[in-house]
């Protein structure tokens, strides 16, 4: 019965963040071109403040979950759609921390460019499938349990 509540609580956390992903991916970072460029430095601080606090916590829970996954499901069926969600986490991570936050950074420092933006946009389409398809293995571990 714990894996099964895993499950669905590592989904739900999951699905909230392929939600937020796609309205970042399709609204939100597109808009930046639309921020007047006398306030977007201090509209990209407000971004990375405001966006981790909902981001951040909701990450940790997600990797919590997912190396707890792994330990419930070792040696048992299921481990490799476990497993393969568990890359995909890594993948976003990565990009996270080694692609997205670094052009934030810049933007931060350097202000609206759209060439930055466009790397930003492309990239975050990573971040955007890995989730949604983390969500459906999820939604399909679950179905199977």
């Amino acid at each position: 019965m714990v894996i099964k509540q895993l499950i669905i609580i590592q989904l739900l956390v999951t699905s909230l963040l392929t939600g937020l992903v796609w309205v970042v991916q399709l609204v939100h970072y597109p808009g930046f071109r639309y921020v007047d460029q006398t306030q977007f430095i201090d509209f990209q601080y407000h971004h990375m403040r405001s966006i981790l606090y909902i981001v951040g916590p909701l990450m940790l829970i997600e990797l919590a979950l997912a190396l707890w996954l792994q330990v419930e499901f070792w040696g048992k069926s299921g481990i490799y759609s476990v497993s393969a969600a568990t890359v995909l986490l890594i993948v976003i991570w990565l990009v996270t921390f080694l692609v997205s936050s670094p052009i934030h950074g810049q933007l931060a420092t350097q202000g609206y460019d759209e060439k930055l933006t466009t790397k930003l946009v492309n990239t975050n389409w990573i971040r955007t499938v890995a989730w949604s398809v983390r969500t459906g293995i999820f939604v399909f571990i679950l179905l199977r349990l």
